[in-house]
């Protein structure tokens, strides 16, 4: 199994490290869409939808429309008539048991679009390549850093209900690795960076990533399964392995293009 895991999560990382290196934004933006549609399709069917299933379509509507949407004039019309319709679809074909799936793979398409979408505005932004990097080292440092604090301290689990193997010790170890991650990375590639607001992103990325991945966790809790799916050997499914990223990706991107404001 550990065998399977570093094999696969080198594999995965030399595909991201060609596509930010080579592929410029037009091939993030598919390597996103992608990851992001297959998370997609493991969170219906953990709730029993298939992939051909009109909620499985409405999330991959939702993730070319959470891209399209920022870069046009949008209308909450739109958004409303999309969501009406998905609802709609089990009282006109007479299967009215489904709307509380509907209501949870609808919720999540548009949850996971949301943290695509977001994903490739951080790719977007002036200055894009360093920002989408500081973004994924604190993520990455932070997920190290909790793994090898929480196993060496263990102590005190942090929401056993919901993630037995989480310790408030690999917490707080993932948010000291995400600012030491982010600064570090800040100063090599940015010399003229603010120390402060480089840990300032890794810390929110850190703690925001965290969340998603509690969320994840109880989501799966909910639908009765251990993994996601089984695309990736060694770590499960698509989803298993980017829910942090995509639950972070919207807060860091408001940070960094709103509350920043310059600042760097």
């Amino acid at each position: 199994m550990l065998k399977q895991r570093v094999v696969t999560a080198v594999i995965a990382g030399l595909v991201v490290l060609f596509v930010l290196l080579f592929a410029g934004l037009t091939g993030w933006r598919c390597l996103v869409w992608v990851a992001t549609l297959a998370g997609v399709y493991e969170f219906c069917q953990m709730f029993g939808q298939r992939w051909f299933d009109p909620a499985a379509w409405f999330g991959a509507i939702a993730i070319t429309l959470a891209d399209w949407f920022p870069r046009q004039a949008f209308h909450p019309f739109l958004l409303f008539l999309a969501v009406a319709v998905v609802f709609a679809l089990p009282v006109f074909t007479r299967r009215p048991n489904d709307l509380r799936t509907y209501a949870v793979t609808a919720f999540g398409a548009f949850y996971l679009a949301a943290g695509g979408a977001s994903l490739i505005g951080l790719r977007a932004l002036p200055d894009g390549w360093f920002w989408i990097w500081l973004f994924l080292i604190s993520a990455w440092m932070s997920d190290t850093a909790a793994y090898f604090v929480g196993r060496f301290i263990q102590g005190p689990k942090l929401l056993p209900a919901i993630s037995p193997k989480k310790t408030v010790s690999g917490a707080l170890g993932g948010l000291a690795g995400a600012v030491v991650g982010a600064v570090v990375f800040g100063e090599i590639a940015k010399r003229e960076s603010n120390a402060w607001v480089l840990a300032a992103v890794g810390l929110l990325v850190a703690l925001t990533g965290q969340v998603g991945d509690l969320v994840e966790s109880a989501y799966k809790r909910a639908a009765g399964v251990k993994d996601s799916g089984r695309m990736l050997p060694g770590h499960g499914g698509v989803l298993d392995r980017i829910d942090s990223l995509l639950f972070a990706a919207p807060f860091a991107l408001w940070f960094i293009s709103g509350v920043l404001n310059g600042w760097m």
